[in-house]
């Protein structure tokens, strides 16, 4: 729909419209935008949130540049990163799996149950691989570990290649989370097989919008089960993979609560598994340097922001000018060089400088200037490194070309590699390469053709036999029933964790020991009022906070869309602005300042707290999402209102609110769960028993020395209730939302 504009001198006849947007503007100012700012303000001053507030300028950032600590942090999440990019692959398969399926009903089965794991809690679901798989003594990873003989080939690899020593000896029971070199490790595997649900939606939501006309084109040339994903299915689908991966890793970045629920606030032994988000959370609330603890806000979100635009610079790569793609190569290979002179995060550096290199220039056709420019760039990078050149003696003078060189000689081995490399001819390396493969294309192309009709007779007969026939049913028939297979066995690791806390949940200890799997007799249902009279009371303060965030999120955030969607109005595109800027930005890297305007304002340890909060953040996704919904729906509509007399507030509740069902029904449940889910925010703020959320207290029991796994199960299960309860009464309307409005372009 194409928005009118409007005049400032034609306000008084849309003045009304201000109102829908006003609540959003009030809520993220207070909770959203003062708390950056504070951030930065406070990031320049030694302050420990109370009596001490002492200008320090820029030495906080430059202790922050110093500190090794800080940038092991994001080491741990890079790495961490990077495998969760890889743990993207089973969630693509399945997709593809399940899209392949031929029944209708047998498609829509495997998305529902699909679903269902993604209403379990988020936190049980690390809580149940924290006690269960992790567990030294009589944990399920080092029960198949021994059973299966894998431990022999860790032992060996242990000993042999990762020099591991006897970690991994059959006598001896790894300690997943209590030893330094295998902590990280369990940080990466944990959520075998790292299906999630909204992952599998997405992809399926894309592979459904393919043309039945390209597979038909497809099976004509004969293409196979592999050829139709690489040359079909992947070309189509990859904006929708491009943007989960950006999404994953940024997630990753800023993301503290996994860590946290498998380490501990000290990011287990020694510290090896801390976050920058985790990081900045010891500095302010153990070693109270909130003023150090924004800096490392503001350096967080610094950090997501540059990987957002970068992500967003490579999804309009082919459409940018050439002096656009110079400038972001030229910014990339700065970076480089500037992590390679702090001698930080090289893999990084160099994920950068490969990404950064213009190879079309580099393998471009050679001509005068370029060997002029090559051949001397060449022979000083070969002299350099060769110690023919020493900057020793220049650098030992003053000024600025002495500090020139300095730097240079800190960045001794990445200057030289970066001159070979530029000066080396690669034109001349690559030509026979690339001759001898067009040459073996046009023989391929020409013995290809000259038995053309020699093939095509084979063929014929061949599918003519009553034996290929059959090789070819029976070869559909394995095929289809691999691809079920697959489906059934990701889906039996997906229930896993929920199968595990149901039968624990009515075991006692000693049962719990000597079958952990298995249903044993007697059953303890006691544990589930035991389980019950714990978590009830936090279970009703998370229903009481969730239901409260979501009500006022989609009420303020339909009216904030229908605002940005209706009328361009003056002020308008400032405010959208603002709002994407908050999609960038990631909340937790406020939540120092956060913490403080809370207290300030009395609200710490209040239910109240929570719900603003969480409204606040929740309009940013929902506003995003809702306004292209409305900005799509018919302008006839709203013109047969407004001749009807209609105001703004009649058009929402009599035109955009009755259509709007399906996507207020996957916002408000998504909200809801990432509600429910919370648990850094009030683990922070929150202090009173009586008031904690349901995610808190489960952490907390989880955390106590002496375990019972009957009720602790049983308090899992209990907690995951409401959330499978709203699922089932809603899961029409979030189905419908997910693959026509939420995933939509």
């Amino acid at each position: 729909m194409n928005m009118r504009g409007t005049a400032w001198k034609l306000i008084r006849n849309n003045w009304e419209i201000y109102l829908f947007i006003l609540p959003t503007v009030l809520l993220v100012s207070i909770f959203q935008y003062y708390p950056a700012a504070s951030g930065i303000f406070h990031s320049f001053f030694r302050w420990n949130g109370a009596d001490i507030s002492e200008p320090v300028g820029f030495g906080n950032y430059i202790d922050l540049v110093k500190n090794s600590a800080f940038w092991n942090s994001f080491r741990v999440a890079f790495i961490i990163g990077i495998w969760n990019v890889v743990k993207m692959i089973p969630a693509l398969a399945v997709a593809v799996a399940i899209h392949r399926c031929r029944s209708p009903r047998m498609r829509f089965f495997y998305r529902i149950m699909f679903v269902i794991p993604m209403v379990i809690p988020y936190l049980v679901i690390v809580l149940i691989w924290r006690s269960f798989f992790f567990e030294a003594t009589s944990g399920y990873l080092n029960l198949f570990l021994k059973s299966s003989g894998l431990i022999h080939v860790l032992d060996y690899l242990g000993r042999h290649v990762l020099g591991l020593g006897d970690l991994f000896s059959p006598d001896r029971s790894p300690a997943w989370l209590g030893h330094p070199k295998l902590i990280l490790t369990a940080c990466i595997i944990w959520g075998f097989p790292w299906v999630g649900s909204f992952a599998v939606l997405t992809h399926l939501a894309k592979l459904q919008a393919i043309p039945k006309d390209i597979y038909e084109a497809a099976e004509i040339d004969g293409v196979n089960w592999w050829t139709k994903f690489t040359r079909v299915e992947l070309p189509l689908i990859t904006g929708s993979i491009y943007i989960n991966l950006v999404f994953t890793i940024i997630g990753t970045i800023k993301d503290a609560g996994t860590v946290l629920a498998l380490a501990g606030f000290e990011g287990g032994p020694g510290g090896v598994v801390t976050v920058p988000a985790l990081f900045m959370l010891r500095k302010a609330f153990m070693d109270q340097r909130m003023g150090y603890a924004c800096a490392v806000g503001i350096v967080l979100t610094m950090v997501v922001m540059l990987l957002q635009k970068l992500s967003n610079v490579g999804l309009q790569w082919n459409s940018l000018t050439l002096r656009t793609k110079r400038n972001v190569r030229i910014v990339l290979l700065t970076l480089a060089g500037l992590l390679t002179l702090a001698e930080r995060l090289t893999f990084v550096a160099a994920a950068l400088f490969i990404v950064g290199l213009p190879y079309r220039y580099l393998f471009r056709r050679l001509a005068l200037r370029d060997w002029l420019t090559r051949l001397p760039l060449l022979a000083l990078g070969a002299l350099w490194a060769g110690g023919k050149i020493d900057l020793e003696m220049l650098a030992q003078g003053h000024g600025v070309v002495a500090a020139l060189f300095t730097v240079a000689m800190r960045m001794e081995g990445f200057l030289q590699l970066l001159l070979i490399f530029f000066g080396v001819p690669w034109q001349l390396l690559t030509a026979p390469v690339a001759t001898l493969y067009l040459t073996f294309q046009e023989r391929r192309y020409r013995r290809f053709t000259q038995t053309l009709a020699e093939r095509s007779r084979r063929v014929l007969e061949r599918e003519s036999s009553a034996a290929y026939r059959l090789a070819r049913t029976l070869g559909q028939l394995l095929l289809r029933f691999s691809k079920h297979a697959f489906i059934w066995a990701v889906l039996a690791f997906a229930f896993l964790p929920l199968y595990l806390m149901v039968i624990v949940s009515l075991k006692s200890n000693p049962q719990f020991y000597e079958a952990p799997a298995l249903l044993t007799h007697p059953v303890h249902w006691e544990n589930w009022k035991v389980a019950w009279d714990l978590v009830t009371p936090t279970v009703a303060n998370s229903i009481f906070i969730s239901t409260s965030s979501t009500v006022l999120t989609l009420l303020f955030a339909l009216g904030g869309a229908y605002f940005f969607a209706r009328v361009r109005m003056p002020l308008s595109g400032f405010l959208w602005n603002a709002i994407l800027v908050l999609m960038m930005m990631p909340a937790i890297a406020n939540l120092v300042p956060l913490f403080r305007l809370l207290r300030d304002m009395n609200l710490l340890n209040t239910l109240t707290a929570l719900i603003l909060v969480g409204a606040s953040g929740g309009q940013i996704f929902a506003i995003f999402v809702l306004r292209n919904f409305v900005a799509d729906i018919p302008r006839d509509l709203y013109e047969a209102a407004e001749i009807d007399g209609a105001n703004h507030f009649q058009q929402l509740r009599n035109v955009v609110l009755p259509l709007s069902g399906p996507i207020l029904g996957t916002v408000g449940v998504m909200h809801f769960i990432g509600q429910w889910n919370d648990f850094v925010l009030p683990l922070i703020v929150m202090r009173d028993h009586a008031r904690l959320p349901v995610m808190v207290q489960l952490l907390r029991m989880a955390g106590e020395y002496i375990k019972f796994w009957g009720p602790l199960m049983a308090g899992y299960a209990i907690a995951s209730v409401p959330i499978i309860i709203l699922f089932i009464f809603s899961m029409k309307l979030f189905v419908q939302g997910m693959t026509e409005g939420a995933v939509k372009g």
